[in-house]
């Protein structure tokens, strides 16, 4: 197991017993982390790739949501057709297409300088994180209250995914994890540090 600061651990041998849950098989204890025994760009390419997945998951929400109001019929036309809705799913589709750029350019990086891209893979991941927050919660809303029942696919795909929106870190530990990458590692940027041309 590894960090994305680069601690890294193994599963203890005596695990113990399971937890008495779906998951209790796969739970199990660590051992102390000794940040030296881990290929730390694997960590980082494992990052840049569930950020590529959680790119997919809302790529296909907003396909969710835009088939969903233009089949759903309220005061004799589609919802669709309504001003409000076509706000939100147009905000919810810019923010897609900006973290898909992003995601282009921080697989660019990455395959150009390997691990010393932890910074933009960590900027993307947090990207990732605030634009799901966003995109999910808006597609849930259009589809209404059935947007929280699984016989509605949105609702699977937002609960999926909440294992790679929660570990390795949520948005503020990600931003932290962020601004001590860019302390250590410094960040390459269209203008330096500090604003100044």
């Amino acid at each position: 197991v590894g960090t994305l600061d680069g601690g890294a651990s193994f599963v203890a041998s005596g695990a113990g017993q399971a937890l008495g849950t779906r998951l209790g098989p796969f739970v199990s204890p660590l051992n102390d982390l000794r940040p030296t025994e881990v290929n730390f760009g694997d960590i980082v390419c494992q990052q840049l790739l569930v950020s590529w997945t959680l790119l997919g998951a809302l790529e296909n929400a907003v396909s969710l949501a835009t088939f969903h109001v233009n089949s759903r019929i309220q005061f004799g036309k589609p919802i669709a057709t309504f001003q409000a809705v076509q706000f939100q799913l147009a905000d919810a589709a810019v923010i897609v297409a900006g973290l898909r750029e992003l995601a282009g350019f921080t697989l660019w990086r990455f395959s150009s300088v390997g691990e010393a891209a932890r910074a933009d893979v960590i900027a993307l991941r947090l990207h990732a994180l605030e634009s799901a927050r966003a995109v999910f919660r808006t597609c849930q809303q259009l589809h209404g209250a059935a947007g929280v029942c699984d016989e509605y696919d949105i609702s699977i795909l937002t609960r999926m995914m909440q294992p790679a929106l929660r570990l390795p870190a949520g948005i503020e530990q990600t931003a932290e994890l962020l601004t001590d990458a860019v302390t250590m590692d410094g960040f390459v940027g269209l203008f330096p540090l500090g604003g100044k041309v």
